[in-house]
This record gives structure tokens, C-alpha cells and sequence, in this order.
């Protein structure tokens, strides 16, 4: 990301000087959560988020969308990584709070549901950046459209995925050192107010 924002600089694209800052802050996310929280997120999770990064800065900085499903790729590793953490955070939840409780096929569906969202969200920030900085991210209304279906397609290979894991018992196994560390800050969460 860093060799990133130097060519970013040195050709003056402010948008993706921008981008590449964005991306930096987003890459030592998963560092504040250990160092602060105490929470290690599973390295998968990490490996994603890294290729995703690179994906979207690298690929828009060095003109790579105008390579044939490049964009088809992008949004498609992008909205498998929004899924993976919607799976993760519904089944977390579901496993560790009691204000929660859901079904497999239940949290598949919320998964899918959540990642046309962000993707639809993330519609709306690219005709945005259009509007204000003249570029050109929407390439017409196909262009959406095929996107949010990637955006699904990505949703549901992640619901059929971790469906499959939960009936495995190994989405248990992913999840368990992470799923403790957030209970233990839940419940000290909980002692803190209860002291108040």
C-alpha cells in the first residue's frame, strides 16, 4: 500500500492518494484490535482483506479495470470478504450472546441479504466519487446490475460455504479463539457497568 501511495503522489491522482490512505488505515485494523482488544482475527480473514485492498487501490491506480473482468473479480472477492465477516459476526453472536439466536439456514440468508446491501451501498459510493471527482467507476446501468449479481453471487457461495462448515463443526473450530475473546470483552464490558 505504501509503494501505492508513492506512485499515487508522484502522479498527483488525488483520489487514490486518498484511496491508498483510506486502505492503509484499513490494513491496521486488524493490529488495533489485537494490541487494544485483546481480539486476533482468524488469518484468513486477514489474507482477505489484504487482497481485497490491493485488488480495488492497485487495480484503480494502475488502470487494471479496464482489463476484462477485472471489475467482475474485484467485486466478487470483495463481497465473498463481507459475507465471510457477516458469517463470522452473526455466528459469534449467535453462539455467544443470548440476545441472539439463529438457525444455519437463518444466518445463510441474513449473509446474503447483507452483502447486497453493502454492495448497493457500495453502488452509491462509486456514483458518487463520479459526481464528485469526474470519474468514471459506473460504467452504465449492466455495469450495476452485473455488479450487485456478483454482490450475490458472493453471498450465496459464502452461505453455501459456511452452511456446510457449521454442519462440519469446523466453522465452530474457526471461530472459537475469536469468539472467546470477544466474550470475555463482552463480559467485561458487562462488570465495568455493573461497577458504575
Amino acid at each position: 500500500m505504501i509503494i501505492f501511495l508513492f506512485i499515487s503522489i508522484w502522479k498527483l491522482f488525488w483520489i487514490w492518494i486518498f484511496g491508498c490512505i483510506l486502505a492503509l488505515i484499513v490494513s491496521f485494523v486488524p493490529t488495533i484490535l489485537k494490541r487494544n482488544y485483546q481480539i486476533t482475527l482468524p488469518l484468513v480473514l486477514e489474507i482477505l482483506i489484504t487482497i481485497a485492498l490491493i485488488l480495488h487501490v492497485g487495480g484503480g491506480l494502475l488502470g487494471a479495470y479496464g482489463i476484462t473482468y477485472y471489475d467482475t473479480l474485484t467485486h466478487f472477492v470483495s463481497s465473498f470478504l463481507v459475507a465471510f465477516l457477516a458469517f463470522v459476526v452473526i455466528y459469534i453472536l449467535d453462539e455467544y450472546w443470548d440476545g441472539l439466536m439463529m438457525d444455519k439456514y437463518a444466518m445463510a440468508f441474513v449473509v446474503v441479504f447483507t452483502t447486497i446491501a453493502m454492495g448497493v451501498i457500495w453502488e452509491f459510493n462509486e456514483w458518487l466519487t463520479d459526481m464528485f471527482f469526474g470519474t468514471y467507476e459506473q460504467w452504465g446501468y449492466t455495469d450495476t446490475i452485473k455488479d450487485l449479481f456478483i454482490d450475490m453471487i458472493a453471498g450465496l457461495v459464502m452461505a453455501i460455504i459456511g452452511v456446510a462448515m457449521i454442519k462440519r463443526g469446523s466453522f465452530e473450530e474457526f471461530t472459537e479463539d475469536l469468539g472467546e475473546q470477544i466474550d470475555k470483552l463482552l463480559i467485561k464490558s458487562k462488570k465495568d457497568e455493573t461497577k458504575k
